[in-house]
């Protein structure tokens, strides 16, 4: 197994290296993704081209690909145990998916900002539910007040998102499972605290990789869902035992049946 996981972090570190060397080649790109930024900012005059090696850029364009890979998945594991267990969700959010086309049409990234609200509700108030990083830290630049407390520079202060995500002050009945709270239109969203909902941080060190995320989880659920729904098994264990770390995790794991659709 150590053998094969080596062969394959060897291929895709040599593929990446070669789509940074071919990048870097390309001195017109129009392009604003994150690879494309960070080749502009290294030749721009302002940064050192030290500052961006092309061993550092390979580097952070594998993490950028990578270091989501078991956030990601537990995110769709969560969403896809909630929606098997309401079936009123599963049926609004089949009729959205459904309704955008045939199978052979596949979304861009416009289409997925834009033709899927009812699916992003349904991935926001599951990460709500299962705040993936329920911990986030920061460190003071300076000398800061809050809520009465005097924190002095240096000091770390620790962000609880998945306490924050629970707070019936924002989310009434929190521990429901109700996509309809991320509607724009609903009066509990309009009146929510900006920062109330934060999976991903906030501000310039804010998770990195949250877009590529969020297009990721909503293409993967789009295909499974134009295929497939899913049921609670009777092999799972209820309620489901988390597991508290760095990220969270379902400590047995999700059972599911998957029944293909007609």
């Amino acid at each position: 197994m150590d053998w094969k996981m080596e062969c394959t972090n060897k291929n895709l570190t040599g593929r990446l290296d070669e789509i940074v060397k071919k990048r870097m080649e390309d001195k017109n790109r129009i392009s604003k993704n994150f690879l494309s930024l960070i080749l502009n900012a290294r030749e721009s005059k302002s940064v050192s081209e030290s500052v961006f090696s092309f061993d550092y850029i390979s580097a952070i364009t594998y993490e950028h690909l990578l270091a989501g890979s078991a956030t990601t998945s537990f995110t769709l594991s969560s969403i896809v145990y909630l929606v098997a267990g309401h079936l009123n969700v599963e049926e609004k959010l089949l009729q959205e998916i459904d309704g955008f086309g045939t199978h052979d049409r596949i979304p861009n990234a416009k289409d997925l900002n834009e033709s899927f609200p009812y699916l992003d509700q349904v991935i926001k108030e599951a990460m709500r539910i299962y705040t993936v990083s329920p911990l986030v830290a920061r460190e003071t630049s300076s000398e800061v007040e809050i809520g009465g407390y005097l924190l002095p520079k240096g000091t770390w202060v620790w962000l609880a998102l998945g306490v924050l995500a629970k707070d019936s002050r924002n989310f009434a009945e929190p521990e429901k499972f109700k996509p309809e709270r991320f509607d724009p239109k609903c009066e509990e969203m309009k009146r929510r605290h900006p920062y109330a909902f934060i999976p991903f941080g906030i501000g310039p060190r804010a998770c990195i990789g949250q877009k590529f995320s969020m297009q990721e989880i909503k293409l993967t659920l789009i295909h499974l869902y134009r295929k497939y729904v899913f049921r609670h098994s009777l092999n799972m264990e209820k309620p489901l035992e988390l597991e508290y770390g760095m990220v969270l995790n379902f400590k047995h794991g999700v059972k599911l049946r998957v029944i293909k659709r007609t």
